[in-house]
């Protein structure tokens, strides 16, 4: 039995011209498919042979797939009980992210030769999802030696005596039994030993704080030792590693172990301890982030066997305590330089915002209300709406201040309310200030 992993987004061609393609082809075709394909079947056969093929389906591509088409195209010298080639099953699959599942291919040998079938995974829309080919070498059976001919033994018949009267008597014919013919027994070609590596990855499906263990275990399902090899576990984003089984090697976001042979029905297993690293600015209240866990089995050149899955990773962090402008520190403060002014003369309002905090303040819209009947003098990095000036937003760092003023007049004498504030999404509630100025006749 043998585990083999091709798939390219190509068709049209002849299937044996897959198996010209080299294993690091195959890897790197392998990566981009949304399906991972695996076929596992025998690689020899007999003409006349009934053989099965086991296609492992794994959903690679981070996302639930729906109403997914199976297609099986293949050789003439496979012949399937339901049509010539390609034969497409009636029913559509379903597939989640991470999941797998299988469905078994049964065929005849009716060609001498390599004989190849291909699996293509498509979408509703008939687009290629990924696959992988499978090939078997059909020989003829062993002749088998003719049964020799049955001999038939001569009949013996003793003479008759000599009689005279009153006519002769004849003798029953002695013919004694035939031997018995055994015919030999027919050639029995029993399959040849190969080896059937099945990988499988497990491990909690969500992370949160805690550390979870992601173990890869392989069987060796078929007749045959596995050719020695190695197994690699690497992980996206959002992961980090804690711990490894021993004799590990740590290279970027991916652990490896070189594996020895395997024999037939035997187990290896390699585990590593993943920790969930969210960004400081994603809070426990905020969806999770999806990251992929990815395990691959090398033997030889080529990856014999892949499994995946995909970890919800949630962050701890409780979203801090929106605070008030006094919480944090900052203080805000009005004045106007000239007061009581004369209509007609110009005041200077003065804003002034204090940090007496230990952090910096964060972004601060800052705006100045003039009073009613007031027009401003001088030009100002602000625009004016409705007798409102407003700031460009300002930092003040921790212990320091910043002040921004503007210059108005009135047209009549009297008693003028003025105002300012402060407003942020950093903290909640808000910070204003008034000053009256008395305007008095020329």
């Amino acid at each position: 039995m043998h585990r083999h992993c091709i798939r390219t987004q190509r068709r049209g061609f002849a299937i044996g011209a897959v198996l010209a393609a080299t294993a690091f082809v195959a890897a790197a075709a392998r990566a981009e498919d949304a399906v991972v394909v695996n076929i596992t079947g025998p690689l020899r056969g007999v003409l006349g042979q009934k053989v099965a093929y086991d296609v492992e389906l794994i959903n690679n591509s981070g996302r639930n797939l729906e109403k997914l088409h199976i297609v099986d195209y293949f050789d003439e010298g496979f012949h399937h009980i339901a049509s010539k080639s390609p034969i497409e099953f009636q029913q559509t699959i379903d597939l989640p992210a991470g999941k797998k599942r299988w469905v078994k291919l049964e065929f005849e040998l009716d060609g001498v030769g390599r004989q190849c079938h291909r699996v293509e995974i498509l979408d509703a829309s008939r687009a290629f999802m990924g696959g992988a080919t499978e090939c078997c070498k059909v020989e003829a059976p062993a002749q088998q030696p003719a049964a020799p001919a049955p001999t038939t033994p001569p009949v013996l018949v003793p003479p008759l005596p000599a009689v005279t009267a009153p006519a002769p008597t004849t003798l029953p014919v002695l013919v004694p039994p035939l031997p018995a013919v055994t015919a030999p027994a027919s050639t029995v070609v029993a399959p040849p030993a190969a080896a059937q590596p099945r990988l499988e990855l497990d491990g909690p499906t969500a992370l949160a704080g805690t550390p979870g263990k992601y173990k890869a275990t392989i069987r060796n399902l078929g007749t045959a030792a596995t050719a020695p090899g190695s197994l690699r576990i690497s992980w996206q984003d959002g992961l980090v590693p804690q711990e490894a089984s021993q004799g590990f090697s740590l290279v970027g976001s991916s652990v490896a172990w070189e594996l020895p042979a395997i024999p037939p029905g035997g187990t290896a297993e390699r585990d590593v301890v993943l920790k969930g690293e969210t960004p400081a600015t994603v809070y426990s209240d905020a969806p999770p982030l999806t990251a992929r866990i990815n395990a691959e089995l090398t033997l030889g050149a080529a990856i014999a066997a892949a499994d995946q899955r995909a970890v919800a990773v949630s962050s701890t962090t409780p979203r801090p305590r929106p605070r008030s402008f006094v919480d944090a520190g900052i203080r805000l403060s009005l004045a106007d330089l000239d007061d009581p002014v004369r209509v007609g003369d110009t005041t200077t309002l003065v804003c002034t915002i204090v940090n007496t905090g230990a952090a910096p303040s964060g972004p601060l819209d800052v705006f100045i209300d003039l009073p009613r009947g007031a027009r401003p003098v001088g030009n100002y990095r602000a625009r004016f709406e409705n007798g409102r000036a407003l700031f460009d937003p300002i930092d003040v760092p921790p212990g320091g201040q910043k002040v921004v003023e503007i210059q108005y007049q009135v047209g009549e004498p009297g008693r003028y309310t003025s105002g300012a504030g402060v407003a942020s999404s950093t903290f909640t509630g808000s910070l204003d200030r008034t000053c009256d100025t008395e305007f008095l006749p020329r």
